[in-house]
């Protein structure tokens, strides 16, 4: 009887063991990904700042500062600019651990559709919180400069004017992109349980 195992067998054996090491020998694809959205996102978040800051300097037609604090939808620029911080810039970094450690530590790499459903998650949440908090703080800005009485530059409308003329315009493109940002997180979390369930029955 010979003692020379079947190539078949040896292949069987090895294709398993070399996605595993190819896996430990390099950093999770997706995680890099995400960490770059993570930079691009902080880039961005700098720029802004720079932005509203140079608004105090009278780059901007009204100060940044003077609508925040004596205006109620002067608050919504605040808003917008930290949900873009900790959704956008902090969220995406957080993101790119949870792949590290579903990729690299738990050996199990994204693969077919799989995949599809991480493009997704990258894309629609990256491009929904940038569209979403930017523009509610251009709905916020605009909204806290038309209530402002017309002695500070203002148009001196009510609160309720100002949402029903300016708000009211971009209410539809703001859901539309929390909605797009929500929609990629969910495809995010339904492709990472389900590769995270694969490699638990190919566990047991």
């Amino acid at each position: 009887m010979s003692c020379v195992p079947r190539t078949g067998g040896v292949r069987e054996l090895a294709e398993p063991i070399a996605r595993k090491i190819s896996v430990i020998a390099i950093e999770s694809k997706w995680a890099t990904r995400f960490v770059w959205a993570a930079i691009i996102q902080g880039g961005l978040t700098v720029l802004l700042s720079i932005f509203l800051l140079l608004g105090e300097m009278r780059v901007l037609p009204m100060r940044v500062s003077l609508l925040i604090s004596a205006t109620v939808p002067g608050i919504w620029i605040v808003l917008g600019y930290f949900a873009y911080v900790i959704v956008g810039v902090v969220g995406m970094a957080v993101t790119a651990l949870f792949y590290q450690y579903l990729e690299v530590n738990l050996k199990r790499p994204y693969g077919g559709s799989n995949q599809s459903l991480a493009w997704l998650h990258l894309i629609l949440s990256n491009v929904g919180i940038l569209a979403t908090s930017w523009l509610v703080i251009y709905a916020g800005y605009l909204t806290a400069v038309a209530t402002l009485p017309s002695r500070l530059g203002g148009m001196g409308l009510t609160l309720e004017q100002a949402q029903e003329s300016i708000l009211g315009n971009l209410l539809i493109p703001i859901t539309f992109f929390a909605v797009v940002t929500i929609l990629g997180i969910s495809l995010g979390g339904v492709g990472y349980v389900l590769v995270y369930r694969a490699r638990s029955g190919e566990a047991s």
